[in-house]
């Protein structure tokens, strides 16, 4: 499935693709390219802004929904560009402290951040068995871009989430940092990076 950022939910889910054979996996992408720069409000004793939480809450919670509409035996994973990583890293951790039911195998972050990172970080929720089992299930990939002039590397958003993800107990959090070569290399690397990893992840063979 594969949907764009949105304010009216109607709108929001732009295709699916169907399995060729027999469904195995589904995997909600949210792309989303304008992303709202983590500033003070992300930092220790600051809360999300209104903004942001009016975008990420109600985004995760139609991604619940999606998911509930699948057959319980098909692999579940999310991923995102930009504020679609924020939500699919939000609603990782989100389902980890058991908020949705689903649980997804895999999650996919590109050039985004992990909201109140520092909280995920230092959250004593994560240290419930629950939280810890929930958690060690999922495969986390995160990627961003040196020379990215959509959403610049200079704010270490990348670096920041995956060191509270681990801190946090999360099963698997790799952090590959993706240099730009030429008008478009970077997007090709990116693609190839994204699809090894995923190849790596699910028993699709």
């Amino acid at each position: 499935m594969a949907a764009s950022g949105s304010r009216n939910s109607a709108d929001v889910l732009d295709s699916v693709v169907q399995p060729k054979g027999d469904h195995r996996v589904t995997i909600v992408k949210w792309i989303c390219p304008s992303l709202v720069f983590p500033d003070s409000w992300n930092k220790p004793g600051y809360k999300i802004n209104q903004y942001v939480r009016e975008a990420l809450y109600p985004t995760a919670e139609l991604v619940n929904k999606l998911f509930l509409e699948e057959p319980e035996n098909v692999i579940k994973g999310v991923g995102g560009f930009g504020m679609g990583a924020a939500v699919a890293l939000h609603f990782a951790t989100s389902c980890a402290l058991n908020h949705y039911p689903i649980n997804p195998r895999v999650v996919v972050a590109i050039s985004g951040w992990l909201a109140k990172a520092w909280s995920v970080k230092n959250s004593k929720e994560f240290y419930t068995l629950v939280a810890k089992s929930r958690a060690a299930l999922q495969s986390i990939f995160l990627t961003h871009g040196i020379d990215d002039p959509v959403v610049p590397h200079s704010c270490s958003c990348g670096e920041e989430a995956a060191a509270s993800l681990i801190n946090a107990g999360f099963g698997e959090v790799r952090f590959l940092p993706l240099a730009r070569f030429g008008p478009t290399a970077h997007e090709i690397n990116r693609s190839e990076m994204v699809k090894s990893w995923l190849e790596e992840k699910l028993p699709l063979a």
